[in-house]
């Protein structure tokens, strides 16, 4: 695309079997869209051992099935040409703006993400990867001790669920983001949320993994010094 302007799929597993999966997924994604696809498996995961399935082995594929940007032979169709070098500023405009409709499409049919408790929830919390995963552990010690909190977990870090994130932050009375980092995805997590909820963010560094116990504390922390909305 050059001088920016684009984006690569992004999948953030949080599980020994979501890192398999989206291996897969990401082979199948990038070949639908002829695009880059990143998986973000952290370094908890990496050395993770837990139970785990292959998928079964496919098939070769039918020459008929493969995409429309496969170089096949034109038989029958006008020639594919995969290139990026075009000349002329209108050719490079036209190149960049047909990349762009194939984002939009991305968006609109990529979005992945997981909730967990949010139909009631007060306290909404964003994490993704191994964070999430053990976010999960934080909202059943939460509610256990009557504070309703909800997750949502972003499997695609790229395309981001701002839309959902936006409707959920609207029920809540904060939003707490936490990463195994100094802060990257609270920043989509703020655009998402769009003021209508305050954010608070914890970060460990230097892959430090957060303990539930420890997570809790924090959420807790940034629950007594929210203000009221209500009042």
């Amino acid at each position: 695309a050059g001088h920016g302007d684009f984006h690569m799929i992004v999948l953030a597993p949080a599980t020994v079997q979501e890192a398999i999966d989206h291996m897969v997924l990401a082979f199948d994604l990038a070949d639908k869209y002829r695009t880059i696809v990143m998986v973000v498996a952290d370094g908890a995961i990496g050395q993770m051992m837990e139970p785990a399935e292959l998928p079964p082995m496919r098939p070769t594929r039918d020459p008929k099935d493969r995409p429309d940007w496969a170089l096949t032979g034109a038989k029958g169709r006008a020639n594919n040409v995969i290139t990026s070098l075009f000349l002329g500023a209108e050719a490079l405009e036209e190149v960049n703006l047909r990349l762009q409709a194939k984002l939009k499409t991305i968006q609109e049919n990529e979005i992945r993400y997981i909730e967990y408790e949010t139909d009631d929830a007060e306290w909404l919390i964003v994490a993704f990867g191994t964070v999430g995963r053990i976010c999960q552990t934080v909202v059943r010690e939460a509610r256990a001790k009557g504070i309703k909190v909800g997750m949502i977990r972003p499997v695609t870090l790229w395309p981001f669920p701002y839309e959902r994130i936006h409707e959920l932050a609207k029920q809540v009375k904060g939003v707490f983001v936490s990463e195994m980092n100094a802060g990257q995805m609270v920043e989509d997590v703020r655009l998402g949320v769009e003021g209508v909820a305050p954010v608070g963010f914890h970060g460990r560094l230097g892959g430090i993994i957060p303990l539930p116990d420890d997570l809790l504390e924090e959420l807790e922390a940034f629950i007594a010094q929210t203000p009221d909305q209500e009042g």
